[in-house]
């Protein structure tokens, strides 16, 4: 394959891959607590070090794109919602979940109650307390002060797990705003950080922002595709043209 039509494909892969990141993201636009994945690029020759998929052609060694996707951390908006169960982290950290896979994080407060008075988060999953045990509410007035202490009718029941790691972070997505480390390093203690009863995280993602970046990925895919176009047209030409000599 001649190595300047290689470029352009890997260019297009690569933007394929960008739209479907940048899909993802609009997607969870309005998904509290829902952190946005980034992608970066990196051009490389292929050789030795790095082969390509297909032969090299006889020229020069065909350019690659290694693409880089990672995780977006910071805090999306914060807004008052006044739902007694919706909770925020002003600051650092995670709250801690049981999944059926173990123990997950995350920064999505929309929690409520199951059928037994357990702290949920939105797909069932309990929120843990320090300890690892589960919150049980049964009661009428519901607090929940700046240290994750859960106090039903004045009576503390438990108090809310936060944790963090160490940065940079190490986390692998498991859909629904749920993290887990992809290292299986321990989480520690959040002290720092505190509670915001009636607030609610929403997503980082900024739609405005993520559509221009679709439309100039779209574009550079375009620009990809007719340099592919003119490489075939030239092929196909010397392949009539010098049959006829």
């Amino acid at each position: 394959m001649n190595s300047g039509m290689y470029a352009a494909v890997s260019g297009n892969l690569a933007a394929m891959r960008r739209l479907d990141v940048i899909s993802n993201n609009l997607a969870n636009a309005n998904t509290a607590g829902f952190k946005k994945d980034k992608m970066s690029f990196e051009g490389l020759l292929a050789g030795a070090a790095n082969p390509p998929a297909v032969p090299q052609g006889t020229t020069a060694d065909p350019i690659l794109q290694k693409e880089n996707i990672y995780i977006d951390y910071s805090s999306g908006p914060i807004s008052q919602t006044g739902n007694t169960l919706d909770l925020a982290l002003d600051g650092d950290g995670f709250f801690a979940v049981t999944t059926p896979e173990g123990t997950a994080y995350t920064r999505q407060g929309n929690f409520h109650l199951s059928a037994d008075g357990n702290l949920v988060t939105t797909d069932g999953y309990p929120v843990q307390g320090q300890g690892g045990g589960t919150i049980r509410i049964q009661g009428n007035r519901v607090e929940i002060d700046a240290k994750g202490v859960v106090s039903v009718d004045g009576t503390p029941s438990g108090t809310i797990s936060m944790v963090d790691f160490d940065k940079p972070y190490n986390l692998t997505k498991t859909g629904s705003a749920l993290f887990i480390p992809a290292d299986q390093q321990s989480p520690r203690q959040n002290t720092t950080t505190q509670v915001l009863q009636g607030h609610l995280e929403g997503s980082n993602v900024e739609s405005i922002s993520e559509m221009v970046q679709m439309i100039e990925t779209n574009r550079y895919f375009e620009a990809c595709q007719r340099v592919i176009r003119g490489y075939d047209d030239m092929a196909s030409k010397a392949a009539n043209e010098l049959g006829k000599l």
